[in-house]
């Protein structure tokens, strides 16, 4: 009969209470507020080096555009053979905003010497990139920009990214 009494309460005790229960979803959550905001922050961070890398890649198409015309042709030309040499990215004038890392908006200034170009983050950081014919870049970013064109660009000063 012992060994019967064993057996059920052996079985009463199997699981676990509801105060076990509530202080493991208590840690999961304490966890959890810790980890949510790393993962957005590394996230962001993703999002930000997609629109850097594009501009990036736009430097060096751009530059390939520059020495075979000798200066930058106008932001006409420029449409037409960006996206012959890199078709990856989606090349827009000046007067439209970049709305993604991948679609990049470019401006010119009347002499032919400087390229501005502009690439939104997923993040919502606006990326500038500025080339001069002597090739020098400059590098600029607004954070919760609400547009992002070349244009805007033209002729501000660099802060770096």
């Amino acid at each position: 009969m012992g060994n019967r009494n064993t057996a059920t309460r052996r079985s009463g005790e199997e699981g676990f209470t509801l105060i076990e229960m509530m202080i493991v979803v208590m840690i999961i959550a304490v966890l959890l507020t810790f980890a949510i905001p790393s993962f957005l922050g590394f996230r962001a961070s993703a999002q930000d080096r997609a629109a850097q890398s594009t501009l990036n890649n736009a430097e060096k198409v751009a530059t390939m555009v520059m020495i075979d015309h000798e200066g930058f042709p106008s932001t006409d030309a420029l449409l037409v053979l960006l996206p012959a040499q890199e078709p990856r990215i989606e090349w827009i004038d000046h007067q439209d905003s970049s709305t993604g890392p991948r679609r990049v908006s470019i401006d010119h200034d009347d002499n032919g010497n400087e390229l501005a170009m502009a690439a939104m983050s997923d993040s919502g950081t606006c990326y500038y990139q500025r080339l001069h014919l002597t090739g020098s870049t400059v590098k600029h970013h607004v954070d919760d920009a609400a547009t992002c064109n070349a244009h805007t660009f033209q002729d501000g000063v660099g802060i770096g990214w």
